[in-house]
């Protein structure tokens, strides 16, 4: 089980590699061609949204990645909970 999480870490951590690296790359396709005026205002409209959409997935990646952290540490919490925490005889 250990092994599949850090199988699914290295996932994440790819795919949040990858998105930023496209994310950076299209605002500064933007940013380049609309400083040197090489753009047109179709090829702005389309830059700046494909830039906003990822950096919207972006946010969504880490938002689902606090919330999956969030629920490991509860998942932790409740299983440590269930085990005896020493003799109460006396």
């Amino acid at each position: 089980m250990m092994k599949e999480d850090s199988v699914g870490q290295i996932g994440r951590n790819e795919l949040l590699a990858n998105i930023r690296r496209l994310t950076v790359a299209a605002l500064d396709n933007l940013e380049e061609g609309s400083r040197n005026k090489t753009l047109d205002q179709g090829q702005k409209r389309l830059l700046s949204g494909t830039g906003s959409r990822l950096l919207r997935l972006w946010r969504s990646t880490l938002k689902d990645d606090a919330a999956s952290q969030e629920a490991g540490q509860a998942r932790k919490t409740a299983l440590g909970s269930d085990e005896p925490k020493g003799s109460a005889m006396s």
